[in-house]
């Protein structure tokens, strides 16, 4: 039975050398990629991916829950900062009226109320702004006076329209269309009382060596980045050799426990005759 040891540790060392292939395999495409923004909708996550990977970003997203979570490799995390900023993302989560107005069973007084309903009317607003295209931002500000007194003189409602845009989007055609929707959605505001002022997004400086990106062929049909040809035949060596390390000791075993058969059949064919001779008459 002494022969069976080396046999046993060689087993497991090429278990644990297994292990070493996979987890150093998980941990360079686990290193590739980090997070760039998380508790992300569905829907975000998809539109931010988008204006990555049309960019020449390579981004992924996973979940985190019920939230998504945007991931890019690390050499591009500037690069897809700077794109998904200049794009106006993420974008802001805004409440609704009935997330303002939910029952909470306290009694508001009615100020409250009516400063609740203005906030929430104006955020409505700005979100159906936000929808057109090339807006990065919008805000709506809305002023709804309270009733008169008798006798004093009516103080008519207002608005501001505040919108940032794309520098390649030009909103000025559609300023009458805003603000008659601004002034259509919202009770008793004149089309003459909504101002509307749009302001160009400052686009981000991206280093020119960041927006080419040159691939190599590293082997035929296979390309990479000209940054990453390094790291990839780092891990393509590790896993050559690492592989050369499992058939080798694989051979090994093989090798030593044919030995240990032989010498176990050659060791009862010796033993048999002997062991016939002592038997009691």
């Amino acid at each position: 039975m002494a022969h069976l040891l080396p046999i046993k540790r060689l087993v497991a060392s090429i278990v644990r050398a297994r292990l070493a292939l996979v987890l150093c395999l998980v941990a360079s495409l686990a290193g590739c990629k980090t997070d760039v923004y998380s508790n992300l909708t569905e829907r975000e996550a998809n539109e931010m991916m988008a204006v990555l990977m049309s960019n020449g970003v390579r981004a992924t997203k996973s979940t985190l829950g019920e939230a998504f979570v945007l991931q890019v490799e690390q050499d591009d995390m500037l690069r897809a900062i700077s794109l998904l900023s200049d794009k106006g993302y993420p974008k802001n989560s805004r409440d609704s009226i009935g997330s303002i107005f939910q029952k909470s069973g306290i009694i508001s007084s009615p100020f409250e109320e009516r400063v609740r309903y203005i906030y929430a009317l104006g955020e409505d607003v700005a979100q159906t702004i936000s929808e057109i295209d090339g807006v990065v931002a919008a805000r709506v500000h809305v002023v709804l006076p309270q009733e008169p007194d008798l006798g004093q003189p009516v103080k008519p409602s207002s608005a501001a329209v505040f919108i940032k845009h794309e520098p390649t989007v030009d909103l000025e055609f559609f300023v009458p269309q805003i603000r008659r929707l601004v002034s259509s959605a919202i009770e008793g505001l004149d089309y003459a009382a909504v101002t509307v002022v749009l302001t160009e997004a400052t686009p981000v400086n991206i280093a020119p060596a960041l927006e080419t990106e040159r691939t190599v062929n590293v082997m035929p049909g296979l390309a990479v980045r000209e940054a990453d040809v390094g790291f990839f035949w780092l891990v393509a060596y590790s896993g050559v050799g690492l592989l050369v390390l499992l058939l080798s000791t694989s051979i090994a075993g093989l090798v030593l426990a044919l030995r240990g058969r032989r010498r176990s059949t050659a060791l009862v064919r010796v033993e048999a005759p002997g062991n016939a001779g002592l038997e009691p008459s």
